[in-house]
């Protein structure tokens, strides 16, 4: 287990079931330095139903701009190397990973272990006395650029977040950081 290294995630989804992944986003940040991040729409399984109006409202990705996208199962070894060796957070993060945990379960794959956290929690353990703690608050706060609902965006924002934590806090060990604020560390 490296504490040097956290990967954020980020899913869109094409309509209300969490395995109609249509987009990920992935941010890494090892030793303090953030990586470059990785980006895919996915083509989402027909078997799944129609796209929400409601879904493409929000993040703006159309069905016809998936069509030659790559399956989850294309994308999914990229994924897991990427998730492998550290810990991953999402803002939110029981949704990234519900949709994580379901598109293993649509596309006939093995679900990865991941350690996780939620940096809605950190957020809140670190900044009481604000009245919300939304990715696009913290990120306002934080003076951190974010195009809200693009999943390389919101990945990025996720990761600089906890980069910002531990800059405010001087505490640069990811589990330490967590200990302190009480912050739980879930498994997948």
């Amino acid at each position: 287990m490296n504490n040097n290294r956290v990967t954020a995630i980020d899913f869109e989804t094409a309509n209300k079931y969490p395995a109609s992944v249509c987009a990920v986003g992935i941010s890494v940040m090892e030793d303090g330095a953030v990586g470059e991040g990785y980006y895919t729409l996915i083509k989402v399984d027909p078997s799944l139903g129609p796209w929400s109006r409601w879904n493409i409202a929000v993040h703006g990705i159309l069905p016809e701009q998936t069509e030659n996208a790559p399956e989850f199962r294309d994308i999914y070894r990229d994924l897991c190397d990427r998730l492998e060796n550290g810990l991953v957070c999402a803002h939110n993060a029981r949704f990234d990973m519900g949709c994580l945990k379901a598109a293993c379960l649509q596309s006939g794959r093995r679900i990865p272990y991941v350690r996780w956290f939620d940096t809605v929690e950190l957020s809140r353990k670190v900044f009481p006395d604000l009245s919300h703690h939304r990715l696009n608050d913290m990120c306002d706060l934080l003076s951190i650029p974010l195009d809200h609902h693009n999943a390389a965006s919101d990945a990025e924002g996720c990761i600089l977040i906890v980069a910002n934590i531990m800059e405010l806090t001087g505490i640069y060990d990811i589990e330490e950081l967590l200990r302190t604020y009480k912050v739980r560390i879930h498994e997948l």
